[in-house]
């Protein structure tokens, strides 16, 4: 009775030096940089954008992000409305390559067929996107220039074109709580 009762002091000890150290292993290092936290900044609320197409209906874009794999990996969504339906148009897994020691992405298409492989840059006090679309030819590579001040963010995308780089487009969003 002595030695289990020593025995399971000597447990409950070894148990209390312990735990500090499995729950500073549990948590994440807040002091360590976070490789995406360039777009940290995205999550939260929704991204709308107001836009007329050809008939003159109205198109509302909005994209909305969220973290998964503690914050390993960045998820965003693009939902298309028109006549009042919401329909999702893409989604796009931002991502931390150690190997290229840069920001890189996926970029799913509603189209089918294809999708986007691209990298992220951060220059000139903006995030610059350059993408590569796989398996769906008739989708353009394009490249994209996005400033940002407060919670007002102006994308300008570019397409190639037989080879040439041409606008394709300006589109301004607000974040909406």
């Amino acid at each position: 009775m002595i030695r289990i009762r020593r025995l399971s002091l000597h447990l409950v000890a070894c148990a209390a030096l312990l735990a500090p150290a499995w729950a500073l292993a549990q948590t994440p290092a807040a002091a360590a940089p976070q490789p995406l936290a360039p777009l940290a900044h995205w999550v939260g609320g929704e991204w709308v954008g107001q836009f007329e197409v050809p008939g003159g209906r109205k198109l509302t874009l909005v994209r909305t992000y969220q973290w998964s794999f503690d914050q390993r990996l960045l998820v965003g969504r693009s939902f298309g409305e028109i006549d009042g339906r919401r329909r999702q148009s893409r989604e796009t897994h931002y991502f931390w390559n150690p190997a290229t020691r840069r920001i890189e992405f996926h970029d799913f298409l509603d189209q089918g067929g294809g999708y986007g492989d691209g990298v992220i840059e951060l220059r000139d006090g903006a995030i610059h996107m350059n993408v590569k679309i796989v398996g769906n030819p008739g989708h353009p590579d394009w490249r994209a220039r996005i400033t940002e001040s407060g919670d007002d963010q102006v994308i300008e995308v570019e397409a190639l074109k037989d080879g040439q780089w041409g606008p394709f487009g300006k589109y301004a969003y607000q974040r909406k709580r």
